[in-house]
């Protein structure tokens, strides 16, 4: 069953190991966002699930997740994270995201992974979702604290002036 929004925001990933997971709950507090996980029945855990993820990102199987908590049209932007998987957004967001792309008013992808390197897995977010994002934030596991705790204060910022301009236009209404 769906809630009612509290915020205007709505940070919603998926994290494997817990990683991504961290990250939105730290973006949710900084924004006084709602937060729902993506989960999937079963989970990925051990080697068979590492297995399993790279499989079903390799040949971008269609995978079953959790239904929504939160009605995702409610939401003035919602921030969508995911681990970084070969190169691009893990199975889970996708199947999200092709679920949930119609309801979306603004987007802001942020991202997770081991190892820096060139990714594909903004221009795929937002080939899935039809939007360009208003923000985009990756971390890599190599990034010092400092280096990103200013990537993400870039970020929540961005999204901040988003929003801001969005209550400036509908006190204009």
């Amino acid at each position: 069953m769906e809630r009612a929004p509290v915020s205007k925001v709505l940070v919603v990933c998926y994290s494997r190991t817990g990683r991504t997971r961290a990250l939105a709950a730290a973006l949710a507090e900084r924004l006084h966002a709602d937060v729902e996980e993506i989960i999937e029945p079963g989970g990925r855990s051990g080697l068979i699930g590492v297995l399993r993820a790279l499989a079903d990102t390799l040949f971008h199987c269609d995978v079953r997740i959790g239904g929504a908590l939160n009605d995702v049209s409610a939401y003035d932007v919602v921030v969508i994270g995911t681990p970084v998987w070969m190169g691009t957004l893990s199975a889970p967001v996708r199947a999200w995201l092709a679920g949930n792309r119609r309801k979306l008013r603004h987007v802001a992808f942020f991202s997770t992974q081991t190892m820096h390197r060139e990714t594909n897995v903004f221009r795929d977010m937002a080939r899935l979702t039809r939007k360009q994002p208003v923000a985009r934030c990756a971390i890599a596991g190599h990034v010092r604290m400092q280096d990103a705790s200013r990537l993400i204060d870039a970020f929540v910022e961005r999204i901040e002036r988003k929003l801001a301009r969005i209550d400036n236009l509908k006190w204009a209404a």
